[in-house]
């Protein structure tokens, strides 16, 4: 819970030592946990310039699961950016489907959950209906592998204001 005292530690004595050490991956991975804690602090636009930042590197390394996560975590702070209002849904939906894509052929059934439910939040925005329950459905039954009773909850309350039975 202290922020402050994380954050002093991730960028003062983590991130040197591994750009130091010219430890590509492990930066990248400290980036993403810099911009969580930016994220908590109600920093979003700062954490979204740093998972953009970081993104061309997990490309260049073809790490797939770091892929998704940045996608999907982009496209999540871009809604609380209120972007999806300013012409930004089509960037959203694009992250989270490459997101969800990549997680349901990596077989994470917690990132098919969890992007697949925002996913299917975007679609319904979209006014694609069919589609969102078609991933939703996708979500609950990964929530359902990995007995996530939170995400089945979630699902299911998403469920009933899409309109799906």
């Amino acid at each position: 819970g202290e922020l402050d005292e994380a954050l002093r530690i991730r960028v003062e004595e983590q991130l040197p030592v591994y750009e130091r050490l010219g430890d590509v991956r492990s930066k990248a991975v400290t980036q993403g946990k810099i911009a969580d804690i930016l994220q908590a602090r109600g920093q979003l636009a700062e954490a979204l310039a740093l998972h953009e930042e970081r993104l061309p590197v997990a490309e260049r390394m073809r790490d797939l699961d770091s892929i998704a996560h940045i996608r999907y975590s982009t496209a999540a702070l871009r809604l609380q950016l209120g972007q999806h209002a300013s012409g930004g849904l089509q960037r959203i939906h694009d992250d989270l489907a490459e997101a969800f894509a990549l997680y349901r052929h990596l077989g994470h059934p917690d990132g098919i959950g969890w992007v697949g439910q925002l996913l299917a939040q975007v679609l319904a925005m979209a006014g694609e209906r069919e589609s969102a329950l078609e991933v939703l459905t996708l979500a609950e039954q990964a929530f359902a592998r990995i007995k996530n009773a939170n995400g089945l909850a979630q699902v299911r309350e998403l469920r009933a204001a899409i309109g799906g039975s």
